[in-house]
């Protein structure tokens, strides 16, 4: 199976069939499948950062229609609808891409991944995945 299919069916399998994933040329398929998986998974579960998609919307759950205190099912389905606004587009940052992750990491040793949600923020938002996977996926933002 072509990797765009394979990306399409994990976007399906995940609850984020719209969200737009830039198909990248890369040797270890299996490996960016793995780690695309994990970075979109911790943009929905992961609000450790006040910055980062879940943290933005729990922070202020009214500004999203929800209600006052939410539980995590309707926060990360909250995420889940912003990715799959039509606007939102998430892509594999290479050590050459123009832009590079605002925490410094080295795109040669983590999967890191760009995720821009135009309709939630204008913030950009990194997930970083440990290549090795000795080190915790996790998600920040910047305005």
């Amino acid at each position: 199976m072509a990797l765009q299919q394979r990306i399409e069916s994990l976007l399906k399998a995940l609850e984020v069939p719209d969200l737009c994933v830039e198909v990248p040329d890369v040797a270890d398929e299996e490996g960016f499948l793995e780690a695309l998986e994990a970075a979109i998974c911790s943009f929905i579960e992961d609000g450790d950062d006040e910055q980062s998609p879940l943290g933005l919307i729990e922070a202020d759950p009214s500004a999203y229609d929800l209600s006052d205190e939410p539980d995590a099912e309707e926060l990360h389905n909250a995420v889940k609808d912003f990715m799959n606004a039509g606007d939102s587009q998430l892509s594999l940052v290479t050590p050459d891409s123009p832009l590079q992750p605002d925490g410094g990491e080295d795109p040669r040793k983590f999967w890191v991944f760009l995720l821009e949600m135009p309709s939630l923020s204008e913030h950009r938002w990194w997930a970083i995945v440990d290549r090795n996977g000795r080190n915790e996926t996790y998600n920040y933002g910047v305005v």
